[in-house]
């Protein structure tokens, strides 16, 4: 093997594992985390919201955010949807904060911090015991609308790609399951630990607006083709299970976040996990996310490259 393969050879054998060279890489996040926690939340928020503006610096992510709100939003001018672009930034900070540092904050007062809409909760404790899909889109606070499910007594757990560094994931499970009592599933083999928790009448929680790699089905968002994900729909075709659409909106300067849902799904008959019957329920479901998305598009990750995998039939046609 070349040097040139030597770093990520080490990454890849100390990811995961605990040790000196992990813990050593893990305090100064440790550090900042620590920080953070004593600054009050009126000094955090405008902190993160000026940092969140610094992914604006990657030319990158400032022509995938332009071109998807452009499909968004194709009526409104250019300097409104890059008004829009850099409040999102903004709010990407915020989500990485609440995830590392609020939901550790609130979680003992949580009733204090969280508010529905008008039915909302009845209607998500409506589905204790119900085996429900929970789906979200990376938008509002995803964290807080997720973590609020554990206190509801539906038993979440989130699939969910851990840190790599082994004391930054342990922290992360234990803010979670101790603080929330929500469940984190490692991605690798989650649909049979998901499949699992549904029969025994548990919820999960899934992020579905994320661009899939391996064998995706592609579907209309935001009025151009997306690869997505199968398993969501699959899951809910296979064992029957209501698959509700969930989102939190966070206020604009209060430590106030208002969880709202949407039935796309209600308990069903099985169904063969066909490609027709999977485009359809993901249709369903980008449809209701969509409709929250476009009313609070400035809280929505718009600088993720949900286009960058193509149709083959596009590919072909180049």
């Amino acid at each position: 093997m070349s040097i040139k393969h030597w770093p990520r050879k080490i990454r890849q054998h100390f990811k995961h594992r605990p040790g000196v060279l992990a813990w050593m890489l893990y305090l100064p996040s440790r550090a900042m985390l620590a920080l953070f926690s004593l600054m009050p939340y009126w000094m955090l928020r405008p902190l993160a919201a000026n940092l969140g503006v610094l992914a604006l610096l990657f030319e990158r992510r400032r022509r995938v955010g332009r071109e998807q709100l452009a499909c968004a939003f194709p009526e409104l001018s250019v300097a409104e949807r890059n008004k829009i672009l850099r409040a999102s930034c903004r709010s990407i900070a915020m989500s990485a904060v609440e995830a590392m540092v609020l939901t550790r904050r609130y979680n003992s007062r949580w009733q204090n911090h969280i508010k529905f809409d008008d039915g909302a909760r009845q209607l998500l404790e409506s589905y204790k015991g119900k085996g429900a899909i929970l789906v979200q889109a990376h938008f509002g606070s995803f964290e807080f609308a997720g973590a609020a499910m554990g206190p509801l007594g539906l038993e979440p757990a989130f699939p969910m790609r851990l840190p790599n560094n082994y004391y930054l994931g342990r922290d992360l499970i234990a803010a979670r399951k101790d603080g929330w009592g929500v469940e984190i599933i490692q991605r690798q083999g989650a649909v049979r630990n998901l499949l699992r928790r549904l029969m025994e009448g548990k919820s999960v929680v899934i992020a579905t607006d994320q661009s899939a790699h391996h064998n995706p089905i592609f579907v209309p968002w935001f009025g151009k083709l997306a690869a997505t994900e199968r398993a969501t729909a699959s899951l809910a075709l296979k064992v029957g299970a209501p698959v509700i659409a969930l989102w939190a909106v966070r206020h604009a300067t209060k430590p106030i976040w208002t969880i709202g849902c949407e039935v796309v799904r209600d308990a069903a008959e099985v169904q063969d996990a066909n490609d027709e019957n999977v485009y359809n329920l993901c249709c369903e479901i980008h449809s209701s996310l969509e409709r929250q998305i476009k009313l609070v598009p400035e809280q929505y990750l718009w600088i993720h490259d949900r286009y960058r995998i193509r149709p083959d039939s596009e590919l072909t046609n180049v």
